[in-house]
């Protein structure tokens, strides 16, 4: 039996034989005399148009099987990779200097980009990787003859093991009806991954050990929750596991038992729990797990994976489809343009200042490139008179800041009336608080607005001058520091003070060892991963608000953050076994 550790890329545990659906393509050096160049460039164009046409061909079957094509954007995004600049003209580039093969270039313009996007820090933007090799893959075997689709020969049940699977693979995997997937490369937060816990089929990447030994046949339970591959599991294991199944069961049969019920506490008070969501093709999912809207629907993936910028239609359909997506009497809010610091798509060029995390990004980005973020707005208030939205802008840091977007939004509205565009003005506007300054004056700013966002992620890091991602310093970050629990509750006061509703995204806002804090600090909604809703519901609705306030008013003025995540940790594990069972 051997334990191979990874990355937990979605839930739960699949248990069967592994089926080996492929590896890395290997490529070899070749030498191209000049005559040979040309040719070389034609081929690899070829082959460009052939991966082009097959993903396009598995978007119509995928259509004409699911009816609305909900998975459609996540294969265009693929389509639009194979126009990347970075990808294709470094490859022309390389075969043209180097004088190599099509197939070497290819190879070292994907590590090319690969190590950029390694050196960045957001996960999201990080895992972009997987998605940009994905694509190399396609190109390759195109280019060498090799067979692309093996998915026949899958059989039920099976749990695949690869270098790397794509949405494809996973969207007609799940249809054959395998237990999961590990893999070599891949991300948490790749379009597989997406796809995958759509589907509710655990995922491990970045499974390296495991490599040398696996092959089709071998019995092995994949943990997508803890992040690990057992291979060859003895009786013992298998016993574990089945039993942590059925434990699995018996909670997820329970937690969807509530999903149709509203999340009241005991003692009646109405708790509102909505999804982050960053794909289209999420939104069923967080439909499905109970969230009652969309808080948090990022707009950034637009701008990835391609050379251009987004055109106003394009930011319009792309909002348009979201609303459809989660249906009547589901409001969505956006958050306009998050990108700067070390969040760079190919299209989008930043000054990068000497300290980019406390530069030109988010909403100082689009106020310097006003064109840019009309182009966003006007598509945002165009949508509006399709389905309510609320619009919300990220990185506020002072009400000037948020009057000068106000005013863009006043101008985008007067042009859309002038050209006669059908348009709703009436947009909710909204400002995140995730600077130490924005939630100071949180009571200023919910009077230039109408509704208030605390965007955790940020706000913590910023606060305690901690970088979460930094192996050094991430130890710093801590969500129950007492300093952030007083910043939360003066943010809670200051949104009393001016009226206004306040909600809160971020990790935090669905951390359910967490959720008698943030009630009992005075919050009443929040935004979350989908897949957390659930839990989060089932403890809101079993919770009496007395319980929870009085646990925030014990651990409030305690000193050290490891004094109350003692006592939180404690209470909510003796409280809630079930929701809080690690072993489940």
């Amino acid at each position: 039996m051997r334990r191979c550790p990874g990355v937990g890329a979605a839930p739960g545990i699949g248990i069967g034989f592994t089926h080996f659906l492929g590896g890395r393509v290997e490529v070899q050096h070749r030498h191209l005399l000049p005559p040979e160049i040309e040719p070389e460039l034609h081929r690899f164009g070829q082959a460009l148009s052939r991966a082009d046409g097959q993903i396009a061909r598995v978007q119509e079957q995928i259509a004409a099987m699911e009816g609305d094509g909900q998975h459609y954007q996540i294969l265009e995004a693929h389509r639009l990779m194979l126009t990347d600049v970075h990808l294709v003209e470094e490859t022309r580039r390389i075969v043209r200097e180097e004088k190599v093969g099509a197939e070497w270039a290819v190879r070292k313009a994907l590590e090319q980009i690969q190590a950029v996007l390694s050196r960045i820090e957001d996960p999201y933007f990080r895992d972009r990787r997987s998605d940009i090799e994905m694509v190399g893959e396609y190109i390759l075997r195109n280019l060498m003859g090799i067979e692309i689709s093996g998915h026949e020969a899958v059989p039920p049940g099976a749990v695949v093991f690869a270098h790397d699977v794509s949405p494809t693979d996973i969207i007609h995997l799940a249809r054959v009806g395998v237990a999961g997937f590990f893999t070599e490369g891949g991300g948490k937060t790749s379009h597989s991954a997406v796809l995958a816990r759509a589907y509710g089929l655990p995922y491990v990447v970045g499974v390296h050990d495991c490599a040398q030994f696996v092959r089709s046949g071998l019995n092995v339970i994949v943990d997508g929750g803890r992040g690990e591959v057992i291979v060859d599991p003895d009786e013992a294991a298998l016993a574990d596991y089945r039993a942590r199944t059925q434990r699995q069961a018996a909670r997820s049969k329970r937690l969807a038992a509530a999903r149709e019920e509203p999340a009241v506490t005991l003692d009646g008070e109405r708790i509102h729990l909505a999804a982050n969501v960053e794909l289209i093709e999420e939104v069923p999912y967080a439909v499905e797990c109970g969230a009652e809207s969309v808080g948090l629907f990022r707009t950034e993936f637009l701008y990835l994976e391609r050379p251009d910028l987004p055109t106003e239609e394009e930011h319009y359909t792309h909002a348009v489809a979201a609303l459809r997506a989660v249906g009547t009497g589901h409001i969505v809010t956006f958050r306009t343009l998050d990108l700067g610091g070390d969040k760079l798509p190919a299209s989008v060029r930043i000054p990068a200042g000497h300290n980019p995390a406390l530069g030109l990004r988010s909403i100082r980005y689009s106020l310097w490139r006003k064109d840019l973020f009309k182009a966003q707005l006007r598509a945002l208030y165009r949508a509006a008179a399709v389905a309510p939205l609320r619009i919300l802008f990220p990185l506020i840091s002072g009400v000037g800041e948020l009057r000068a977007v106000k005013e863009i939004c006043a101008e985008v509205c007067h042009e859309l009336t002038v050209e006669g565009i059908r348009h709703n003005a009436f947009v909710p506007l909204g400002s995140m608080i995730e600077t130490p300054s924005a939630a100071s004056i949180a009571d200023l700013l919910g009077a230039e607005c109408e509704f208030l966002t605390i965007g955790t992620n940020d706000l913590i890091q910023y606060s305690l001058a901690a970088d979460r991602q930094d192996e050094h310093v991430g130890y710093l970050y801590h969500p129950l520091h007492p300093a952030i629990l007083r910043i939360l509750r003066q943010v809670v006061l200051g949104a009393q003070r001016s009226g206004k509703p306040l909600a809160m995204c971020g990790d935090l806002a669905g951390e359910p060892l967490l959720t008698w804090v943030l009630l009992g600090l005075g919050l009443r909604d929040f935004s979350m991963s989908p897949r957390q809703i659930p839990i989060v519901k089932s403890i809101i609705r079993t919770t009496r608000l007395a319980d929870a306030e009085k646990l925030v008013e014990t651990v409030v003025n305690f000193r050290t953050e490891a004094e109350i995540e003692e006592v939180v940790h404690k209470v909510m594990r003796q409280r809630f076994p079930l929701e809080l069972d690690e072993e489940s």
